[in-house]
């Protein structure tokens, strides 16, 4: 019974952790399922109450997300993990699949 106890806690954990950013991909943006809600319920755990859609409630080059500031720059975040920031070369799209790190110059 402590054996499948753990497992159970150590699942909620890893999912708590993990659904935030699934909560905030596409894959449950209209997604009701008991995963979608579950992570959304996390999202909002760790984002002071906000869930995704309030979170992340501007739009920007026809991207959902929000504007932030840190170290006295602006940043966007998109609800996709998309950033456009001030980079050597001016503002840069960073996307979140790029796993070299190149970047789309605007």
């Amino acid at each position: 019974m402590k054996k499948l106890f753990s497992l159970v806690v150590l699942t909620a954990i890893s999912f708590g952790i993990a659904g935030s950013s699934f909560a905030q991909g596409y894959g449950c943006m209209g997604n009701n399922s008991p995963a979608c809600q579950d992570a959304r319920k996390a999202f909002a755990e760790h984002h002071g109450g906000a869930y995704p859609e309030q979170y992340y409630n501007n739009w920007y080059a026809g991207n959902q997300g929000r504007w932030y500031q840190q170290n006295n720059a602006w940043r966007w975040e998109g609800v996709n993990g998309d950033r456009y920031e001030r980079g050597d070369h001016g503002w840069e799209w960073r996307h979140h699949h790029d796993h070299d790190h190149d970047h789309d110059r605007h």
